[in-house]
């Protein structure tokens, strides 16, 4: 996420991994483990699962729950086909922002889904229900990212949020598959204690990130002798790497491109 004037930030819905920056990775993952997942939902878990049509002609309660999770699937998957094409595209073959679009609305897709599925135990409701506020914060993040593009806090944001939602699917394994009294649905601490252990999460990914940040600051200062700045002051000279956040990185650079043009009616004058 490091940025300058020449070059500032600009949000993206993937990154290449360090040792591969011709192959997409992390989109070839996405399509790739969707539609594992699609399959594993569908087909191997158990075979009457493919079936959505019982012999009466209406809908297997059982089986739509699988459903569900291959609707989820099929969105990200979407999402990840969306990244190839522009990957493999010429520049500009499709709309500026198109890739933040289809993953905005594969997290709308997700959340839409979940939001219908709140239903059992007081504590089962309360924990999906803490879910579901996570992946529509995340979405209404992506999608602010296509207005603002250039903000680096709304790209540090948006990984928080998919980190805080894949913590919180882990707790909500936790406390609803495992056979222990302290998650007892039928016990009020316990319910009590949910949005607890939901705020405690949060507070662990800021503090978390907030360490990264430090410790990536030290490092790039007195390692790699970089100034690191957090703020958007413009650099003494064009070869200074800085850290320029949000709209003042786009300023910064519409102010260099216009000043020979103000230079040149002065000239005249």
């Amino acid at each position: 996420m490091k940025s300058s004037v020449k070059a500032p930030y600009s949000a993206r819905t993937w990154y290449d991994f360090p040792f591969s920056t011709r192959v997409p990775i992390e989109p070839l993952l996405k399509v790739l483990l969707t539609f594992v997942g699609i399959n594993g939902e569908l087909w191997f878990g158990h075979e009457s699962w493919r079936t959505l049509y019982g012999a009466d002609g209406r809908f297997i309660v059982d089986n739509i729950n699988e459903w569900q999770h291959s609707a989820m699937y099929a969105a990200f998957m979407l999402s990840g086909s969306v990244d190839l094409v522009v990957f493999y595209t010429p520049q500009g073959t499709l709309p500026t922002g198109t890739e933040q679009g289809f993953l905005g609305a594969a997290f709308v897709v997700e959340g839409l889904l979940f939001a219908f599925h709140l239903e059992g135990s007081e504590l089962n409701w309360k924990a999906h229900l803490l879910l579901v506020m996570s992946i529509f914060a995340a979405a209404a993040v992506i999608l602010a990212e296509l207005y603002n593009p250039h903000s680096a806090l709304l790209g540090i944001l948006r990984a928080q949020l998919v980190m805080l939602q894949g913590v919180w699917f882990m707790q909500i394994a936790k406390l609803l598959f495992e056979d222990s009294p302290t998650w007892d649905p039928r016990y009020h601490g316990s319910i009590m204690m949910v949005p607890v252990l939901y705020c405690m999460c949060i507070l662990c990914i800021l503090g978390a990130t907030f360490g990264v940040f430090v410790l990536l600051r030290l490092w790039q200062y007195r390692v790699a002798k970089r100034p690191f700045r957090a703020q958007g002051r413009e650099p003494h000279d064009e070869e200074e790497g800085t850290w320029v956040l949000g709209q003042k990185a786009k300023e910064a650079e519409l102010a260099t491109r216009g000043s020979p043009t103000i230079h040149a009616v002065h000239a005249r004058d």
